[in-house]
């Protein structure tokens, strides 16, 4: 393995088991058995390491909203907008983005930066609809207005939905229901606030 990889799989570690402020260059360098000046050949500090750490996260966050909006730029332009509530509002989505491949960063981020992640798929959420909608009207589909504040204080809520689930120890198939419900629930509200 390579020595960057190394100290990425050491401090992804570390951060899961310590915690950022706790975790400690020197014993990351110690478990990679190399100096802590080793570590700045490849890393300008600790932050920029957590950077790296989760990125793979950010890249999957990344890859599944840019299919979402290729599918639903697809539905717009054959006219079928109604069924992005099928696509987009199915408990799996959620499911795969929180608690598949990427659970362990996704807990590590609530529990060290929860604002920034929230933050960070909150804002993604509103900017993307927001957009789709001004595509809308701009294909001659009339849509009701609707309180910006309203809208983004129920995207927060919806996603601290499912992040109230992360502590749960709950199998596979329940959770996967759970997130139908909350999305089945949810959907409803959106679908009304939005008026499509």
């Amino acid at each position: 393995m390579e020595t960057k990889d190394l100290i990425l799989k050491v401090s992804k570690e570390e951060f899961i088991k310590k915690g950022y402020n706790n975790a400690s260059l020197r014993s990351i360098a110690s478990k990679c058995h190399i100096t802590a000046t080793a570590i700045y050949r490849h890393f300008n500090n600790k932050e920029e390491i957590f950077e790296a750490v989760i990125s793979p996260f950010i890249n999957y966050f990344n890859q599944i909203t840019k299919y979402i909006e290729e599918t639903d730029n697809d539905y717009l332009k054959k006219e079928m907008v109604s069924e992005i509530w099928y696509f987009e509002h199915d408990g799996g989505f959620q499911y795969g983005l929180l608690f598949g491949e990427y659970n362990d960063l996704v807990n590590l981020l609530v529990r060290e930066r929860k604002k920034w992640f929230k933050d960070f798929i909150v804002n993604y959420e509103y900017e993307a609809t927001i957009k789709y909608i001004n595509q809308m009207k701009n294909s001659g589909y009339k849509i009701k207005d609707f309180n910006l504040v309203s809208f983004r204080v129920l995207l927060d809520s919806y996603l601290e939905a499912y992040l109230n689930l992360l502590d749960k120890e709950l199998e596979k198939e329940e959770l996967l229901n759970i997130c139908n419900e909350i999305n089945d629930f949810y959907t409803v509200g959106f679908r009304s606030l939005l008026g499509f």
